[in-house]
């Protein structure tokens, strides 16, 4: 039976994303079409993830039709040329612009012209990407979350040039494939990067001062958070961490971007050639046969604070640096609602959904508490708390973050 294109999505990158997206479009019934550097790239990158779903059918995660029916959904593209059977292409390679560019201008030398073509960057700015393209209308972006199979939020980013169109299709997409989207505002980091990063910086903030690392983490768990940040940057990379921050800073962005707060740990750790998990060990060691523990070297290269604070303290410093962030965001227009905010916040980084996303929880508290709190930890700790004039208006009227 001859498949529409309509139906039919094409993946370049056989890495964990683009094997993720291959997962879960295939799960979701849609065809679809991986795409490598060459052939034989695509063909390791299937075989990995039959072994990934093999493991699963083994340990009792995975029905073993269920997975003969994901992979038979999933076939490999001998040469570009099978990319023009999809009316959805999406790219999931490095974050690096120029690698990009090159998988663009493959992707455009083959599809339809109705076709989109969409980058899975978790954070750089889709109006530049789009130079590389001769149809910047059609190109859009999606920010899948890993693991992709079992993350329900999609980030959709529409560049400067991208039309309704294109953005209606996106959306289309997104939901074809079981996800949920939010319409996110191009610019750097997107939302959920940056109340991410404001997380994650706040705890190497924290390392840097010399507050116990195992406090750190034990806050963010008394706090419900699914992970600690150093194991979250552990998982996703403090190398890729450290080079986010440093294109951010080759790329003239301001400061807030460039990761000011988590640098010198950052970068003293990839030095000493603590990169995170995947090569080997972070702020955490990794054994097969026994649980991670924090690497006790930490203790040496940032020595213990005179006073430690307690873990109520700490507890309301990472929270607070989310949703700070997160009302920044909502100011500046990157989120269109606060309800998009919570969503996003919920389903792509793990907030507790008992409080009912990051800005709700603030709501339930009430905006003149936050902007106490806030007052407090900028006296402390710096200016990033110190809540701005819109937000102060808020709290000052007693008025929800949708009130206009």
């Amino acid at each position: 039976m001859t498949v529409h294109h309509s139906l039919r999505i094409g993946v370049v990158g056989p890495g964990l994303m683009g094997l993720g997206l291959c997962h879960a479009a295939a799960a979701a019934g849609v065809p679809t079409v991986l795409a490598g550097r060459d052939f034989a790239a695509a063909q390791r990158g299937l075989a990995r993830l039959a072994a990934d779903l093999q493991k699963r059918v083994e340990r009792g995660r995975l029905e073993a039709e269920a997975c003969g029916a994901i992979l038979d959904r999933i076939s490999l593209a001998p040469s570009d040329d099978a990319l023009a059977r999809c009316a959805l292409v999406v790219e999931t390679v490095a974050e690096d612009r120029s690698v990009k560019a090159d998988v663009f201008k493959r992707i455009e030398a083959v599809v339809a012209h109705d076709a989109v073509i969409a980058t899975n960057t978790s954070g750089l700015p889709v109006s530049g990407l789009a130079s590389a393209l001769t149809r910047p209308e059609r190109f859009i972006g999606l920010h899948f979350f890993s693991p992709v199979d079992r993350m329900a939020l999609v980030e959709v980013v529409g560049g400067s040039q991208t039309a309704p169109e294109t953005t209606r299709l996106a959306l289309d997409w997104v939901r074809r494939l079981g996800k949920t989207p939010i319409v996110v505002r191009d610019g750097p980091g997107f939302y959920t990067s940056r109340v991410f990063a404001a997380y994650l910086d706040e705890a190497a903030a924290m390392v840097a001062e010399g507050i116990a690392p195992a406090s750190i983490e034990a806050a963010a768990a008394s706090a419900g958070m699914p992970a600690g940040p150093l194991a979250m940057l552990d998982e996703t990379g403090i190398a890729l961490n450290w080079q986010q921050a440093r294109q951010a800073k080759a790329d003239g962005l301001a400061d807030r971007f460039c990761r000011p707060l988590a640098w010198s740990v950052l970068d003293r750790l990839v030095a000493l050639g603590r990169r995170g998990r995947r090569d080997g060990g972070g702020f955490y060691d990794y054994h097969d046969a026994a649980p991670k523990r924090l690497w006790p070297g930490l203790g040496t290269l940032f020595p213990a604070c005179a006073a430690a604070p307690d873990i109520d303290a700490l507890r309301r410093r990472l929270m607070n640096a989310q949703a700070i962030e997160a009302a920044r965001c909502l100011e500046e227009g990157t989120v269109a609602t606060a309800r998009d905010a919570d969503i996003g916040s919920m389903l792509g980084l793990g907030f507790p959904k008992a409080e009912g996303g990051v800005l709700a929880q603030i709501e339930r508290r009430g905006l003149a508490v936050f902007e106490s709190e806030c007052d407090a930890l900028a006296d402390l700790h710096g200016e990033r708390f110190r809540p701005s004039p819109w937000l102060r208006t808020r709290a000052s009227r007693a008025e929800g973050f949708d009130s206009t």
